[in-house]
């Protein structure tokens, strides 16, 4: 019971908001569904006037058509003086003009002049384009506010007019504060936007009743939050929702006074779990990624020096030099490697230097191009843009592609004719590189998460070298994304260097 008594006042404020939300719900519904009647009707209205001015369009096309057949030599008079009277009477028809097409070359006859007809050349170049036409038909370039409509009048001759689509809605045809927009097909001809800021909007459209002239009209309004709660309706809600804000605000204050302390206490120890819980596991990740990343150079190591003791065996000096030169390079390497996790630790920038494509290639393929002869895995490597430059970081370059590589010769273990197709190009300001085996590719279910840490595919994986792969390609403004053809596929795309 004494429960009950303490959460009485929060029950009775609670409903109390309640029933005042429900109100203004109830008046901006009612307010809303009102204002959009009033769009409809106004759009119904102005989709009936735009379809009789599309319907004058037909009309005088149709006259047009009829004078110019009476067989008048070009220019015609006949038809000169009814494309100026309809000009004069409908200002939105901009063009009245005939083309006539012979052979490979078209001529253009412009009647709405005032001096007169004025004849131009079209040449072919639109020929093509008038060929496909139909008896009727309408065309429209994108960004621009006109359209044509071509009425075939004999083989080889058009009518054409185009109508300025400002003009069709340009005179009070819709009010002031509504937005529109006219759309022939895909193509936006006219927009005028809202008047008003609103804080919702309401938008409708219509597709205008004309056989040629397949127009849609879209208009839209805002409601202001003056419009959806009249203040006359809503301030004395407005006050009752104050003042039960305000017994709210106290009521819960004087609750939470009691209780303050205890939970700051709790938050303050889960925080101090979750802290330490995130630097282990961030710990846990990075140990894990070096380790990763160290793998190969240390094993390249452990080979050259194993051949190394041999060469010594068989008194092989050329051969002892190729290997210390291998291990040089190799201890150079995980120098690098350790310096570029320690500068992505510290948040540094990555050693980015400008590098043709072909040479980038071929220095991250000579690091596994031993591992892959080995295998007898044949590489077919094609540069298709070698002069293109790039700005990378060329060590994690290497890494990319070698790990990419790596995982290639191991899915190609036990395939008859294993291969290994490599094509880097450079176009439109990018560079591509396309890393495809004949393998049994990726798993579907895998696809999805297989640049996640710690998702891996292989028994003794650890799911490492494919999420440090993307971010180091990251860190380079690219992207890498894998699919299946075939076999496995890895695309990377890298910035060109822009030349100045």
């Amino acid at each position: 019971m004494k429960m009950k008594r303490e959460h009485r006042p929060l029950l009775v404020i609670l409903a109390g908001l309640f029933t005042v939300l429900v109100v203004f719900v109830l008046v901006a519904a009612f307010n809303y569904r009102s204002g959009v009647n009033d769009l409809s009707r106004s759009l119904s209205e102005a989709g009936t006037r735009l379809a009789e001015k599309l319907a004058q369009h037909e009309a005088h096309l149709t006259a047009l058509a009829a004078v110019v057949r009476m067989g008048e030599q070009e220019p015609s008079k006949s038809v000169h003086g009814l494309a100026e009277a309809i000009g004069a009477f409908y200002p939105r028809i901009t063009e009245i003009a005939t083309i006539r097409v012979d052979g490979q070359q078209a001529a253009k006859v412009r009647y709405d002049r005032p001096a007169g007809p004025e004849a131009e050349g079209l040449g072919s170049a639109g020929l093509p384009a008038l060929a496909a036409l139909g008896s009727t038909a309408v065309r429209s370039q994108p960004g621009e506010k006109q359209y044509e409509i071509y009425k075939l009048v004999a083989p080889g001759f058009y009518l054409l007019m185009t109508i300025d689509a400002g003009g069709l809605i340009a005179d009070g045809l819709l009010p002031e504060d509504y937005g529109y927009r006219l759309w022939l097909g895909e193509n936006r001809l006219v927009e005028r936007p809202s008047a008003a800021k609103a804080l919702l909007d309401a938008t409708r459209s219509l597709d205008v009743n004309s056989a040629t002239q397949p127009l849609r009209l879209e208009v839209s309004r805002g409601f202001r939050a003056m419009e959806l709660l009249p203040p006359l309706v809503i301030l004395p809600l407005v006050l009752l929702l104050a003042v039960a804000i305000c017994l709210l605000a106290e009521y819960r204050r004087v609750i939470r006074a009691g209780r303050q302390q205890e939970r700051r206490a709790a938050l303050l120890e889960q925080e101090t779990k979750l802290a330490h819980a995130g630097r282990v596991n961030a710990l846990g990740e990075m140990a894990s990624g070096i380790a990763h990343e160290l793998a190969q150079p240390v094993a390249a190591l452990l080979s050259q020096s194993q051949a190394a003791r041999r060469a010594i065996t068989l008194e092989r000096r050329d051969i002892l030099e190729q290997a210390l030169d291998a291990n040089v390079r190799e201890a150079k390497r995980a120098g690098d490697i350790l310096g570029r996790m320690r500068a992505y630790i510290a948040g540094g920038t990555s050693q980015i230097e400008t590098v043709p494509i072909e040479r980038a290639l071929a220095e991250a393929m000579r690091l596994a191009e031993p591992d892959l002869a080995r295998r007898g895995i044949t590489v077919d490597t094609v540069v298709a843009s070698g002069d293109c430059m790039l700005r990378i970081d060329m060590i994690g370059f290497q890494q990319v592609i070698h790990n990419i590589l790596r995982n290639a010769a191991e899915s190609l273990a036990g395939q008859d004719d294993p291969r290994i197709s490599i094509r880097a190009e450079g176009s439109n300001g990018q560079a591509v590189f396309t890393i495809a085996d004949n393998g049994p590719g990726i798993p579907s279910s895998a696809l999805p998460h297989i640049f996640e840490p710690f998702f891996t595919t292989k028994s003794d994986g650890m799911g490492l070298g494919l999420p440090l792969c993307a971010r180091l390609i990251e860190k380079m403004d690219g992207s890498i994304e894998a699919t299946n053809a075939g076999g496995a596929r890895f695309t990377v795309r890298l910035p060109l260097e822009v030349s100045q």
